[in-house]
């Protein structure tokens, strides 16, 4: 879609985390500090500055500050195939966190698409569940709504198998 003044496509604006994605963040930083200040009362002082850098640290690697990995929703569905798998992931999510672990080396056949940051991405969410749904992992026809790391390998499996037998999908639309 263009925009009147034929200028190429409008950008789409940057949509915020929910409230709720700042829990844990919170609650992580809170506990560590609450630490903190009991090993400084037990004159640890070390070990207090140690627990304040690891909860800083832990506190942005489960808030949605931390960005990751993102291909717009729209670039990925251009590549969409049984050979390509599509992720759609949020920040702070704990089975999103464990999918970026085990699938953590950039590779050509995943695809990571932060919903935090996709208009597109979020409403192809709602489709499917909602924020209930994250991760949502597509390769091909084929949709698997909060994926496991299982789940993802075996949707793959799947896929690759499709793709070598020729059952290609025929659309490229969710």
């Amino acid at each position: 879609m263009t925009s009147p003044d034929a200028s190429g496509p409008a950008p789409a604006p940057r949509t915020r985390a929910p409230l709720s994605a700042w829990w844990r963040p919170a609650l992580l930083l809170v506990g560590g500090l609450i630490a903190a200040g009991l090993l400084v009362l037990a004159q640890q002082r070390i070990a207090a500055v140690a627990v304040v850098l690891f909860s800083l640290f832990m506190a942005y690697w489960t808030s949605p500050l931390h960005a990751g990995p993102h291909t717009p929703l729209a670039t990925a569905l251009r590549r969409r195939g049984d050979d390509v798998t599509i992720v759609l992931w949020a920040p702070g999510n704990p089975l999103s966190a464990r999918l970026q672990t085990a699938i953590r080396s950039p590779r050509e056949d995943v695809i990571w698409v932060n919903v935090y940051q996709d208009p597109a991405a979020q409403v192809l969410l709602a489709e499917h569940g909602g924020a209930d749904a994250v991760p949502l992992v597509i390769v091909g026809d084929e949709v698997t709504p909060a994926a496991s790391v299982v789940q993802l390998l075996d949707a793959q499996a799947e896929g690759r198998e499709r793709a070598q037998n020729g059952d290609q999908p025929g659309g490229t639309t969710p």
